[in-house]
């Protein structure tokens, strides 16, 4: 493995060593489902050798194993715990890693949805890509005249919301044609007419009459398609609504068709800190973050999903929470260059002035070929991959794990070797909202959450955020005596001032705390971009007379 300038293995491998190494990647399982805030996986994997006790040359080889998802069973007589599992990067590496038990729970219902899924797909990832492919396959036979017509299919339907009075404010600028090598700019006129246009710019726009145009849902209306013809070679194209009426009326009648087939229910958006842009523009219901056609597609899909497997609820919401980043009005808007971002994930919950319509199953079934990006298919194709690439030895410890929804303070450590807290950061980003997209699939299928009492971690309180950490690593201590703690805390301003106060309380208590070192990791950024940010790694043990003369 080439190491920067030197071929020399090095003696001991670092928390950042190991990020460097997976910078770039996306380790699978990782992959598969939509996530917050990820953790680099490799690190993971170091806190956990390192709590086995394994250091020096073989660190090296076995983050080599890892890199290339080898499996290993050194941790096979140690119990792994995280009761703050999010996405569930501490089970799966503890997995791969050959760990004896693995308890993996959460307060979010969000999170061990997830987590259930990826679960789900090791142990059975043949039987979930062919239940899927099944219920896909349904839902296009069933809605192919809604999506589409006159043998061509919808990939994106290109929207704005800037509309008062008789007219709509949209982009001049619909997209691109790549012909031989050369870059052909498509622009809509005042009348309606697609022209090329080499001069046209991003912040160009244009005034369009609002009676000539489609609305999709409340207060929005497409101007343009974007079709293809499935053949060979397969064809793309731009269409405008006002000058091609029979698209037009097919579109405005696909939309409401569906609408006449929902049922009208209202997944209540919860207020708060990252829904409060939402509900001041009077959106209150998830369902309206999509058109009446997107909703129906992916409520069928949910449904059947779950009538050829009933196992696979978990799954199915997955996957539709992780289309949702990609199939909703809050993930895509209008971006000539690529058409629409799927970069943009659901994070920060602002619907843009000119979003996109993405068809959730544009593309070939059959050969599993997306047309457009982010579709339900581009999952699967995720999906079939890993399928290739996950090794089957990775389950020889899955008998032995409990993925539950519980709070953290309600867990039982007892046996627990190596514990891994990854509270909530103090002011950071509200996980709670971001999960409140995973309702809308749960909504499809009538399932009631449960919901439990919590001893919320309040980040807008030091004091009070302090004081809930120190109590939560005593009662683990109390339960597992000789459990090594290791918390991941966000290295800022906030960051520090929670570790001394930590300190302070914990070394009173009979408890060592060291800040060990410190790691890129990911978090949310503005506009749903992902961005790195650098996180503090602190161990935690009992002080007994072997440790306590070591520096702190």
């Amino acid at each position: 493995m080439q190491r920067g300038g030197s071929n020399a293995e090095p003696k001991t491998l670092s928390l950042n060593d190991a990020w460097k190494y997976e910078s770039g990647r996306r380790l699978l399982p990782y992959d598969l489902f939509k996530w917050w805030g990820r953790r680099p996986a490799l690190a993971i994997a170091m806190l956990l050798l390192e709590g086995a006790g394994i250091t020096g040359y073989q660190v090296a080889d076995i983050v080599a194993s890892r890199l290339a998802h080898g499996t290993s069973e050194i941790l096979s007589n140690l119990k792994i715990c995280d009761p703050m599992c999010g996405g569930g990067t501490t089970l799966f590496e503890a997995l791969f890693l050959g760990a004896g038990e693995v308890l993996c729970s959460d307060v979010n219902f969000a999170s061990t949805t997830v987590v259930k899924a990826t679960m789900k797909v090791l142990r059975e990832c043949d039987n979930v890509v062919s239940v899927i492919l099944k219920a896909l396959r349904r839902v296009s036979k069933e809605l192919e005249d809604m999506w589409c017509v006159n043998g061509h299919c919808y990939v994106h339907s290109f929207l704005t919301r800037g509309c008062s009075g008789e007219y709509c404010i949209a982009p001049r600028w619909v997209g691109i044609f790549r012909v031989k090598g050369d870059i052909l700019k498509i622009a809509i006129t005042e009348t309606g007419e697609l022209v090329e246009d080499q001069n046209v710019g991003i912040r160009d726009t244009v005034k369009l009459p609002r009676e000539r145009l489609v609305e999709v849902s409340k207060g929005v209306y497409a101007y343009v398609v974007e079709m293809y013809n499935a053949g060979d070679p397969l064809e793309r194209g731009f269409v405008s609504l006002i000058k091609d009426r029979s698209v037009a009326a097919h579109l405005e009648e696909a939309q409401r068709i569906a609408r006449s087939r929902l049922s009208g229910g209202c997944t209540p958006i919860t207020s708060g800190r990252e829904t409060r842009r939402l509900l001041k523009e009077g959106i209150k219901c998830w369902e309206q973050i999509f058109t009446p056609r997107q909703l129906l597609t992916l409520k069928l899909f949910t449904e059947y999903v779950v009538e050829e497997d009933r196992d696979m609820v978990e799954v199915a919401v997955a996957t539709v929470g992780t289309i949702i980043r990609t199939a909703s009005l809050l993930a895509f808007y209008y971006q000539p260059y690529g058409k629409v971002n799927p970069g943009l994930v659901v994070k920060s919950f602002w619907i843009p002035r000119y979003p996109v319509e993405l068809n959730p199953i544009a593309g070939d079934i059959d050969n599993v070929k997306t047309v457009g990006r982010g579709t339900i298919i581009t999952y699967v194709r995720k999906l079939k991959k890993t399928c290739k690439t996950v090794p089957n030895s990775i389950l020889q410890s899955s008998d032995n794990v409990a993925i539950t929804m519980m709070d953290a303070f309600d867990v039982d450590y007892r046996g627990c070797d190596v514990v891994i807290l990854d509270p909530p950061y103090p002011g950071k980003v509200a996980y709670e909202d971001l999960s409140q997209v995973y309702m809308i699939p749960y909504s499809f299928l009538n399932v009631d959450l449960p919901s439990i009492p919590t001893k919320a971690i309040d980040t807008g309180n030091l004091e009070k955020y302090v004081e809930t950490i120190a109590n939560l690593v005593l009662k683990i201590l109390n339960q597992a005596p000789k459990a090594q703690i290791y918390m991941m805390l966000g290295f800022d301003k906030k960051g520090e001032v929670v570790y001394e106060n930590l300190k302070n309380i914990l070394l009173q208590q009979g408890v060592s705390i060291e800040l060990k070192d410190s790691i890129v990791a990911e978090a949310p950024g503005t506009l749903g971009r992902s961005k790195a940010r650098k996180v503090m790694i602190i161990k935690m043990v009992k002080l007994t007379p072997e440790n306590s003369h070591k520096p702190l």
